[in-house]
Order: C-alpha cells, then sequence, then structure tokens
C-alpha cells in the first residue's frame, strides 16, 4: 500500500490526523472506547478509499484469517490507531467543553 503523499514512514497520533477526511476522523472519535473487535468489525464495512488512507498511514494492518482457497483479510487497528482515537476523542471533549462554556458565558451575561 502506498502511504499518501508527504505522509512519513512513521506517524504520531497527531500526524496521522492531518491525513484523515473529517468524516474518517469522526468514524475513529465514535468508536473510541468500544471494545477492539466491535471497532475492527466497523472497519471492514467502510468504503474502500477509507480503508486505503487508514492502511496507508498505518491505522490499520491486513490479517490473514486461515490458509486455503477460502481465505479471507481481516482490517486489524493498529496501537497508533487507538491513540487516533483517543486523541480525537479528547479534542472532541474539549470543543463541546468550549462551546459549552461559551453557552454560560452568553446566558450569565444576557
Amino acid at each position: 500500500m502506498r502511504k499518501p503523499p508527504g505522509c512519513p514512514d512513521q506517524l504520531s497520533a497527531a500526524e496521522a490526523v492531518q491525513f484523515l477526511t473529517p468524516d474518517l476522523l469522526e468514524f475513529l472519535t465514535d468508536l473510541y472506547g468500544a471494545p477492539a473487535s466491535i471497532a475492527q468489525g466497523a472497519v471492514q464495512l467502510l468504503p474502500f478509499g477509507s480503508r486505503a488512507v487508514l492502511l496507508a498511514t498505518g491505522l490499520v494492518t491486513i490479517r490473514s484469517d486461515g490458509a486455503g482457497p477460502e481465505q479471507g483479510e481481516i482490517l486489524q487497528f493498529s496501537d497508533l490507531a487507538f491513540e487516533v482515537m483517543a486523541t480525537a476523542a479528547d479534542d472532541e471533549i474539549d470543543e463541546v467543553a468550549a462551546q459549552a462554556a461559551a453557552i454560560v458565558a452568553a446566558r450569565l451575561r444576557g
């Protein structure tokens, strides 16, 4: 799998987020805290382009599911993916908290 242009070999969670679309980042944020088996099942349902980005950035890897003619490939989240999920969830919590503080301040003023 070829990396996106400008994507270094090893990414930090903050760097990996830069290569994700807002929808894909929201998808990962929503998976934060879910059991790994549920998160990995959900990623199988993503469109090809989204799965390709996750593979290219190292957020998921391909695991072979047995041997033989009916063998399948399963996408498995890397440790980096779980770091990205946590980072994105923390950012979302901070954003919601800032919005709530702004609403409270506006109500106190008016």
